[in-house]
């Protein structure tokens, strides 16, 4: 019958989902960091160096609270 592909089918998918997982678990064990950056696009690349210079690291990735206020900036 039709559910006999069943096992087959886990089997080769969680195959295939092993070396994602386990990239995913390298990338926090060096980095911190779940992702890694891509650097194919100009954008990608500025964003890269961004993080490195905000906060010191270009693995860390940060959001707005972590670039400073300019001083006198208008309210």
């Amino acid at each position: 019958m039709w559910y006999n592909i069943i096992p087959s089918f886990a089997i080769t998918t969680g195959m295939l989902a092993i070396p994602a997982v386990f990239i995913a678990g390298l990338h926090k064990l060096v980095y911190d960091n779940f992702y890694e950056r891509d650097l194919q696009y100009p954008h990608q690349r500025n964003m890269y160096l961004r993080d490195g210079r905000i906060s010191g690291s270009p693995w860390k990735i940060v959001g707005l609270e972590a670039i400073p206020d300019e001083d006198g900036a208008k309210e």
